[in-house]
């Protein structure tokens, strides 16, 4: 069942979609669609820090592509027929660019975008397809500047610590699980150390993306954010315990007894510092 966390976002997300489409209809502008079309884009994650860096890529991915979008119309207006082998490539790009960085698929949709415009003015010599890039450019800043301002001032930081609390929680259960495990002298493991890395590498992938952006969507350091760093260090040093762990069984079995024991030694000193949740994890045993 959906959090409330999550309901509040959902009912924000369609206020900022809802105030966008106002905007481009009060506006009147040929080009105002893109405004809510930036805004539905950007908001995508839903998670108020993911939207927040998603923004900035949008932004740095639209001004690359309209960069090079501007030296390809300046090409093809005097070598048009150049434009299918052009339309080739980008496609083979674009192909590409859907598994990158989000604002390097942004970059090549722009210039995809402007080309098709460029297109359906050649062989025109007008000025009309450089006044389209200019208008796509306000209109996709106008879009994340509506955005950051409505997700700063008005929506707050609230979501984005909610959000970012409930993931290290989860993940803490997930680590607390690794470290049960590590503590018990004579556990038989369904999977090697190994195996066991790896599952709880692949768990803290959403963690570790929200981690990554938080800087952009909490704006200054806080509770919420320390405890996930914190969290963050200790899920390496519990994937160490388990590589470890695992390179113990291809020891000789004196030297696999001492190895296993130093390492359910830490893991019991780990589980009594993420038991503690008042207090610093690294202070408590972590180190």
């Amino acid at each position: 069942m959906p959090s409330l966390n999550f309901k509040i976002r959902i009912l924000q997300v369609v206020g900022l979609i809802v105030l966008s489409l106002l905007i481009a209809q009060i506006l009147q502008w040929d080009q105002g669609l893109w405004i809510a079309v930036s805004v539905t884009a950007i908001i995508g994650p839903f998670s108020a820090s993911l939207t927040i860096e998603k923004s900035r890529n949008r932004i740095i991915g639209t001004i690359a592509g309209l960069l090079i979008a501007t030296v390809l119309e300046i090409f093809l207006r005097y070598n048009y027929q150049f434009v299918f082998l052009v339309g080739i490539v980008l496609a083979y790009v674009l192909g590409f660019a859907v598994q990158q960085n989000y604002r390097y698929f942004i970059m090549v949709v722009t210039v995809a975008i402007c080309l098709n415009f460029e297109y359906m003015n050649l062989p025109f010599t007008s000025f009309e397809p450089i006044s389209f890039l200019i208008a796509r450019f306000m209109a996709v800043l106008t879009g994340i500047a509506l955005f950051l301002l409505i997700q700063k001032y008005v929506y707050g930081t609230q979501n984005a610590r909610v959000e970012l609390s409930e993931s290290t929680h989860q993940l803490k259960a997930k680590i607390a699980d690794q470290l049960f495990w590590l503590s018990q002298a004579a556990s038989a493991p369904e999977m090697s150390g190994i195996d066991q890395a790896m599952v709880l590498t692949a768990q803290a992938a959403s963690f570790e993306e929200l981690l990554s952006a938080a800087d952009f969507g909490l704006g200054a350091p806080c509770r919420e954010l320390r405890m996930a760093r914190q969290v963050n260090i200790l899920r390496h040093r519990v994937i160490s315990l388990l590589l470890d762990r695992s390179s113990a069984e291809q020891e000789p079995l004196e030297m696999q007894t001492k190895i296993k024991s130093l390492i359910q030694r830490r893991a019991v000193r780990l589980r009594n510092a993420i038991g503690s949740p008042d207090q610093s994890l690294i202070a408590n045993g972590a180190m």
